[in-house]
């Protein structure tokens, strides 16, 4: 593997599958979702951005994992030194060091530039030594391999571990380092290959944009709520969507609270379940819970819309970098904070993780847009009965996805199926206009009524 070609394919590699194995638990959850085991090796996380040590006879460097180098002179010339003759691939954490002070990443981004700052590396894995490759369970040869190398440097180091023999310990080790120090959290492998990920819970205030209803099929109930941050006044990027969280009441309260504030979009945000979003007013806070935060995923970095809400209604600008939760959970409304960029701004997210700015390769799709609409209700002995009709614009390119979709939602309460769906699409807009007419004609009689 000398070839830069196969360097930069094994370490994107690693990055899209080794990396993101990590099981994230709370620091709650140690005794549940922690496995049992025999032994367990502890290290405190270190809070900065993944690089890559490569040594080889035509690739000497130091680089994130798209191969693109990192600016630090003194940091690869030490390498060299304590590397020798050791050829292969080490990954690690590349960091601001502050004396006495936990590791962010935020401050590895500005100080970067700065050649006066102090920039360290805490080796943690390797995936080749002496044209040896290593399995992702094979820890023990690794490990002596690791701490043979870097053992000497302290810009460079083999991050040190501390052997565990049970759930409890690793729970003592938590609080001593995590609750009562203030770091970001503990990296915990199993002697056999598992690792997990051990933080305290992330807290978010964010801003709702919309939701849509159909808990347990019941279109009374709310469902999800799409959420985001303020990037500037009236301008929002997407965050993500929640579920968990709510009681039944809420659910109820919240969609009524919602109804009255619906506004039109002239963009499509589709929830898990592949219905639309109901657009509303960024009026209202919601304080999310999450284990973890990613900006970017097995796709490559993750790409998010952000709106622009003028005249009551939403567009969409562009896709730009954004970040994922990890098991998210609704705690409540926030009726003391506003949306704002001091109360929901994107500072909640970079003082947590960065916003990739590496634009990854590929073709960059143009949003999609509903170009038809039409909505009808019917009532009979007091329950309501909905459709939905819907045709929008995917904007991309025929080879990965189709030109025009057409979608139908039946609710109906009296069904043993309440909520049926029918999606159709084509690359004709003739065709699915079409589609669209006929659907309406055939399933719309008397009693129906336009909304």
């Amino acid at each position: 593997m000398n070839s830069l070609i196969q360097i930069k394919k094994t370490i994107k590699d690693y990055k899209n599958l080794r990396a993101s194995r990590y099981i994230p638990v709370r620091g709650d959850e140690i005794g549940t979702r922690v496995f049992e085991l025999d032994k367990y090796y502890v290290s405190t996380k270190i809070d900065g951005h993944l690089c890559f040590l490569i040594n080889y006879k035509d690739n000497k460097l130091i680089c994130n994992y798209n191969g693109n180098s990192f600016d630090r002179p003194e940091l690869l010339d030490e390498f060299l030194k304590i590397a020798g003759d050791n050829d292969g691939v080490f990954v690690g954490e590349i960091f601001s060091f502050k004396e006495n002070e936990r590791t962010r990443s935020f401050e590895l981004k500005k100080h970067l530039s700065d050649k006066k700052s102090d920039i360290r590396i805490g080796v943690f894995d390797l995936i080749e030594s002496q044209n040896e490759t290593f399995s992702e369970n094979d820890w023990i040869n690794k490990k002596k391999i690791l701490n043979t190398v870097f053992s000497k440097s302290k810009l460079i180091f083999a991050v040190d571990e501390l052997e565990l023999k049970s759930r409890k310990d690793i729970q003592n080790e938590f609080n001593s380092r995590v609750n009562e120090k203030n770091e970001e959290g503990l990296i915990v492998r199993g002697e056999s290959g598992p690792i997990f990920k051990i933080k305290p819970t992330l807290n978010f205030d964010f801003v709702i944009m919309g939701y849509v209803v159909g808990y347990t099929d019941d279109p009374t109930l709310l469902k999800e709520l799409l959420f985001g941050v303020n990037l500037e006044k009236d301008k929002f990027l997407v965050i993500g969507k929640v579920s968990s969280g709510f009681s039944v009441d809420d659910r109820k309260k919240m969609v009524h609270k919602f109804e009255k504030i619906k506004v039109d979009a002239n963009i499509i945000e589709v929830s898990g379940s592949k219905i639309p979003f109901t657009m509303v007013d960024p009026i209202h806070v919601a304080e999310i819970d999450a284990i973890d935060i990613i900006n970017s995923n097995t796709s490559g970095v993750i790409s998010k819309s952000i709106l622009k809400f003028q005249n009551n209604e939403y567009t969409k600008e562009k896709n730009s970098p954004s970040v994922s939760l990890i098991s998210p959970i609704f705690k409540g409304l926030r009726e003391d904070k506003k949306s704002s960029i001091e109360d929901t701004g994107i500072n909640q997210i970079s003082r947590v993780i960065d916003l990739n700015e590496e634009k990854e390769s590929g073709t960059l799709k143009k949003a999609s847009k509903i170009i038809s609409k039409e909505v009808y209700v019917k009532e009979m002995k007091g329950a309501k009965m909905v459709k939905k009709f819907f045709i929008w614009e995917t904007n991309g390119d025929e080879k990965n996805y189709p030109k025009f979709v057409f979608y139908q939602i039946d609710y109906s309460p009296t069904r043993a199926d309440k909520l049926k769906r029918e999606i159709k699409v084509s690359n004709s807009k003739d065709q699915i206009e079409q589609i669209f007419k006929q659907n309406i004609e055939s399933d719309i009689k008397s009693g129906w009524n336009k909304i």
